[in-house]
């Protein structure tokens, strides 16, 4: 059994990053042979020659993209080329049921054709499912499998500056974001500076990458420089050690496939609340993408009442064991793996 991841690898730590990293410890825990091939170097020439090494070895390829934009698809493609012993291809974004349906052109006739060159196709959600299906190409491959693997906690310590500064402010919030418009950094704000007015002493930890300057701004004319830590960039320990320390994990998306953090903080019995998009467990709080009010509104009912309810399915093993049956469709697997 010999598997090549191909997606984003932290960091920065990310949604799709954290689920190819996490897909790569369990399969090599498991004694599979496993390696990862960065796509976020696609567009040189070493990318290309490490593709044609392991496909010509007869690797099974994994690749995972977004899914909606050209680049994801074009990604798609060129792995989907490559001889090789089967490929897999996962499709994360939630934006992507959007882009299928406006793609025209050449951009639909790369998508149908990438579509064509997988033996399965693993889409996080059903709406994505159902926008692939729609193409007409990818019919009698399509599977829905979440990008969560399981979580266990964190047995990472909290830097000791951190810790101290978590420790100063309650009620504690925490998310995990990209400083991209998709994201809703700007709604989160709003509803933060809502809640500062009746809990002055409020945190919220903002882990996540990309041009913070104008959440910084924002932050600094909205009052909350003393409420709001932009932690940057974290490992996934890191992560889930502040996820697990705080009062309430927010997820203001606009738009979502199934996202890893809100089912790792739901695992750990964090509260959470979470805009109203995509695919979202039980227990999780939802509001209206945009709505600060709404947010507002959750997040206090979850400083109230904070009692969760947890999913049996996000204690175990998440969709790893979904996984193994596809490789093992494409690729014979020992009996240690199939089980792992």
């Amino acid at each position: 059994m010999k598997i090549l991841l191909i997606g984003p690898c932290p960091p920065p730590h990310g949604g799709i990053s954290v689920h190819v990293a996490g897909i790569y410890r369990r399969l090599r825990s498991a004694g599979a042979h496993c390696e990862t091939l960065d796509s976020t170097n696609a567009s040189r020439p070493e990318f290309a020659i490490r593709l044609a090494q392991y496909s010509m070895r007869g690797w099974t390829l994994h690749v995972h993209v977004n899914g909606h934009n050209w680049t994801s698809w074009a990604l798609a493609l060129e792995c989907g080329l490559a001889p090789s012993a089967g490929c897999v291809l996962t499709v994360h974004s939630g934006m992507t049921p959007d882009y299928v349906a406006k793609a025209a052109g050449i951009e639909r006739a790369m998508l149908r054709s990438a579509g064509r060159l997988y033996r399965r196709i693993v889409c996080v959600n059903d709406a994505i499912r159902d926008a692939l299906e729609s193409t007409g190409a990818f019919k009698g491959r399509l599977a829905v499998a979440p990008a969560y693997l399981g979580s266990e906690g964190s047995r990472q310590e909290i830097e000791a500056g951190l810790a101290a500064w978590m420790d100063a402010h309650s009620p504690l919030l925490s998310t995990a974001v990209f400083f991209r418009p998709e994201y809703g950094v700007d709604v989160l704000i709003e509803a933060l500076a809502r809640l500062r007015e009746h809990h002055p002493s409020l945190g919220c930890v903002v882990m996540g990458s990309g041009d913070k300057t104008q959440a910084e701004k924002t932050i600094r004319e909205s009052g909350l420089s003393e409420n709001v830590k932009l932690l940057g960039d974290v490992d996934h320990e890191t992560c889930l050690a502040v996820m697990e320390r705080s009062d309430v994990f927010v997820r203001p998306t606009l738009a979502d496939g199934d996202s890893i953090s809100v089912r790792e903080a739901v695992a750990l019995g964090v509260p959470v609340v979470a805009s109203r998009v995509g695919t979202r467990p039980g227990g999780v709080r939802l509001f209206e993408p945009r709505d600060a009010a709404a947010m507002v509104a959750q997040i206090e009912s979850a400083i109230e009442s904070p009692e969760t309810t947890q999913e049996d399915t996000l204690r175990q093993n998440g969709s790893m064991s979904r996984l193994l049956e596809i490789y093992r469709e494409i690729s014979p697997m020992e009996e240690s793996l199939v089980s792992a």
